[in-house]
C-alpha cells in the first residue's frame, strides 16, 4: 500500500452499498474520490491478470485519488495488463495524465479503452503523450480504428552524410 488510502466513512474506502455483485462472482470495489464527482469502478474479467477499471466523472488534483487508488490496486496485485475505460470521463488535468503516465511506466500493461472523450484526446495530444499510449475500444490491446493517433509531424530534411563532409 501506498498510504494513501484512508479508513472511515470519509476515506476512500468502498462502503456496502458500492460494491457490485458481477454474475455471482467476488465483489469488486468501487473507488469513489473524497470530494468531487468521480469513480472507477473494477468490472469482473474472469481473469485476475487483466483488470478492468471504468472510470467516470471529472479528474483533477481533488479526484484523482480514486483513480491512483484503483491502478495501484491493480499493480499491487500483480495485474500484467490494466484495461482503463474512459468512455465516460468528462474531463482530466495534469493530475489526471500524470496518474496515467505512472499507470503506463508501471509494472502492468496500461490499455486505454474508449472511445476517448474529446477533451481526454485532446489534452493527450497537446501534451505529446497520445502516442504513448495503447487506445483500444474493445479492450484487446490493439489500436482500435474509429482511433487513430494524430498525424506525425513533419520530418526533418536529413542532414549533410559522412562522405559530404569529407
Amino acid at each position: 500500500m501506498t498510504g494513501n488510502r484512508k479508513t472511515g466513512a470519509e476515506g476512500n474506502v468502498p462502503g456496502p452499498d458500492a460494491i457490485p455483485t458481477v454474475g455471482g462472482s467476488r465483489p469488486h470495489p468501487v473507488y469513489r474520490a473524497k470530494s468531487g464527482h468521480a469513480r472507477v469502478r473494477r468490472e469482473n474479467t474472469g481473469s485476475s491478470a487483466t483488470w478492468l477499471l471504468s472510470a467516470s466523472g471529472e479528474f483533477d488534483v481533488d479526484t484523482i485519488d480514486c483513480l491512483h487508488d484503483a491502478l495501484t490496486a491493480a499493480q499491487e496485485a500483480g495485474a500484467e495488463r490494466i484495461l482503463l475505460d474512459l468512455a465516460d470521463v468528462v474531463f482530466g488535468d495534469c493530475a489526471f495524465l500524470h496518474e496515467l503516465v505512472r499507470a503506463h511506466h508501471g509494472p502492468s500493461r496500461l490499455v486505454l479503452v474508449g472511445p476517448l472523450p474529446g477533451q481526454i484526446r485532446r489534452l493527450l495530444e497537446l501534451t505529446g503523450t497520445y502516442r504513448l499510449f495503447r487506445i483500444a475500444l474493445d479492450g484487446d490491446g490493439t489500436l482500435a480504428s474509429g482511433i487513430a493517433p494524430p498525424a506525425a509531424p513533419p520530418a526533418a530534411p536529413p542532414g549533410p552524410s559522412a562522405a559530404d563532409t569529407v
